[in-house]
């Protein structure tokens, strides 16, 4: 049987997760900040949007587990309804994300210098728009509260992966004849971006993954249930394995972005610049050891 006791467990340990998520990427959201400004201002824009968007919904749920803990009285409805729109807001920062890039692959030779501001305008509204039909759906019925979410992760990660490869292929491809080094420098750009943006996308696609598959299974959600837990003698094992898991997936993400660009801020710490031309290679200090093979390298590239 569910003891008090366990549900008292299981909902600390969900709101220590919460907390530790907020944590987590408020401070990659710091980081990032520092190393951003080698990109587009409006990938700038919306990448630092989709992070600061991912910590609200954690943050409203451990508003909800922290009442729900230490109040007597349920979870009054405005976290719900605070809850819903910041999934709202977090899935449409990462539509603009993906957005962002589709537009800066196909359009790479006059997007570097791009500054209108329309286009802000404009991917804001259609992916809020997408967002709120996602979440039209997911409130509308159980089914398309585990499906809704599990669609729009493998929309994320699908889309970011294929831009991803279209990208290094364009790049693979292009040459002197074919590319001019604006077109290249973008194309580059774009690579290093949804570098950032893929173990977000991952994340995204892995949690939601999990969770459907618990409400498919189980029929258990993110949030401990008393009743239930009291019914079902495997209820409380299985939930915890769940939180367990969405928090190393979701903890996954600003971990590989901080360990992936720790060697550029460390760089700059001391002062060392690291300046890299169109072809990613360090110009700067012993990037390619001897003049003869930085120019060796340059042939090879744009042969």
């Amino acid at each position: 049987m569910c003891s008090d006791l366990i549900a008292s467990i299981s909902r600390s340990l969900s709101l220590l997760s919460t907390l530790l998520l907020v944590i987590s990427y408020l401070g990659i959201l710091i980081y990032i900040s520092r190393l951003s400004k080698k990109y587009h201002l409006f990938f700038r824009i919306f990448y630092m949007s989709m992070i600061f968007t991912r910590s609200l919904p954690p943050l409203v749920r451990s508003i909800g587990y922290f009442i729900a803990l230490f109040c007597d009285y349920s979870v009054p409805p405005f976290v719900f309804t605070a809850l819903l729109l910041a999934k709202f807001f977090s899935r449409a920062a990462g539509f603009c994300c993906i957005f962002e890039r589709t537009f800066a692959t196909f359009y790479a030779k006059g997007y570097e210098n791009s500054k209108r501001y329309f286009f802000v305008i404009i991917c804001v509204l259609v992916c809020a728009g997408f967002s709120g039909i996602t979440l039209a759906v997911d409130a509308d019925s159980d089914f398309g509260q585990k499906y809704s979410s599990l669609s729009y992760g493998v929309f994320c990660i699908v889309t970011t992966t294929m831009l991803f490869f279209v990208n290094r292929s364009l790049v693979k491809k292009s040459s002197a004849s074919k590319c001019n080094l604006s077109e290249r420098y973008q194309l580059t750009e774009n690579i290093k971006a949804l570098r950032l943006f893929l173990p977000f996308s991952m994340a995204i696609s892995g949690n939601s993954m999990v969770l459907s598959m618990s409400m498919l299974l189980f029929h258990i959600d993110t949030v401990f249930n008393f009743p239930i837990c009291q019914k079902v003698p495997s209820y409380a094992p299985i939930f915890l394995c769940i939180i367990f898991t969405t928090t190393i997936i979701n903890l996954a993400a600003p971990l590989y972005v901080f360990y992936h660009n720790r060697k550029t801020r460390m760089l700059q710490k001391i002062g060392v610049a690291e300046i890299r031309n169109v072809l990613g290679v360090n110009i700067v200090g012993n990037g390619m050891g001897n003049d003869e093979q930085y120019f060796q390298h340059y042939k090879t590239a744009w042969a």
